[in-house]
């Protein structure tokens, strides 16, 4: 069986400098290390015809990165689809990708390299006169390139880790991450059930239970993989049921609801009296009839608009 390549794409404005360079920086980490089955690409929001500034050029190489080949790309709908992982290098370059093309499983560069986040900033908004300032000008440049490549090694980790890791864990190829061993507790065709080790302090367990081919919404899941997902929760959730008293069933779909590592994945997790975990908490809103009945019919022209097939 050919194993699907793991396809990466970095976004800034031009591609010529952020994007680029973390290109490059992150098919040089792979080259060294010897990894094989990723591809690495990207583009600009805009990508105006622009030349590479030669100081660009000139850190790349300083620091091992040989015949460089770049040609610009403009971010297409389709390049989205056609990658795995799409890496914004500034939140404005976040903001549009999530806007225009209504993709919102987008992560900043620095949201992966150092857990924060923040943009990889361009020339011109630390460089104001760069107009008349070549030599801060090069200075920023030479500071960004190195950044991008010193922060590769941590980004390349959460990459595997967000987007990959139960990909791996079904191959074999990963353990969790404290070195305990992937054990399946229950599979179907097309499904995987196995304990993660965020268990709760006082609970026993906390069961995943997720599609062996890596879907990264819930939408995207074709209807009888959802329903084997289904028959697992029930099938796991009744054995539970047998020394505990209920169950919780938790679907952390998209980024702003959660969702850490993108395979969608359900969480079930077994529950008894005073176990001190708080699920439901949110303040409650206060509305009229009118405003209740108005939000009903809301949802329910965006539920009946939608063309996903159930």
């Amino acid at each position: 069986m050919v194993k699907k390549m793991k396809k990466v794409l970095f976004v800034c404005t031009g591609n010529v400098f952020r994007s680029m360079s973390a290109e490059y920086a992150l098919k040089k980490y792979l080259k060294d290390k010897k990894i094989s089955g990723w591809e690495v690409n990207s583009a600009g929001i805009k990508a105006k015809k622009e030349v590479i500034d030669p100081k660009t050029i000139e850190v790349l190489e300083e620091l091992g990165i040989k015949d460089i080949k770049h040609h610009q790309k403009k971010l297409t709908k389709n390049l989205l689809k056609e990658h795995d992982v799409i890496i914004a290098m500034a939140k404005n370059h976040y903001d549009f990708i999530r806007s225009k093309f209504n993709y919102k499983n987008v992560v900043l560069f620095n949201e992966l390299a150092i857990n924060k986040k923040e943009s990889v900033l361009d020339i011109q908004d630390e460089v104001k006169d760069y107009l008349n300032n070549r030599k801060d000008v090069e200075d920023k440049i030479k500071k960004t390139v190195r950044y991008i490549l010193n922060k590769t090694p941590d980004l390349f980790k959460r990459i595997s880790e967000r987007f990959f890791l139960f990909s791996d864990f079904i191959e074999g190829s990963k353990k969790h991450r404290n070195g305990f061993p992937f054990m399946k507790l229950y599979e179907t065709k097309n499904t995987v059930t196995f304990m993660s080790i965020d268990i709760p302090q006082k609970e026993d367990g906390h069961i995943l239970i997720i599609p062996k081919k890596r879907y990264e919404g819930l939408s995207e899941i074709p209807p009888l993989i959802l329903k084997e997902l289904m028959g697992s929760v029930v099938k796991v959730g009744t054995a539970i049921s047998n020394d505990h008293t209920g169950y919780n069933v938790l679907i952390n779909n998209g980024v702003d609801a959660g969702q850490y590592i993108f395979h969608s994945h359900i969480h079930l997790i077994p529950r008894k009296e005073g176990d001190g975990i708080n699920i439901e908490i949110w303040k409650g809103r206060k509305m009229n009839s009118k405003e209740f009945i108005d939000l009903n019919k809301k949802l329910k022209k965006q539920i009946y608009k939608n063309k996903i097939k159930t």
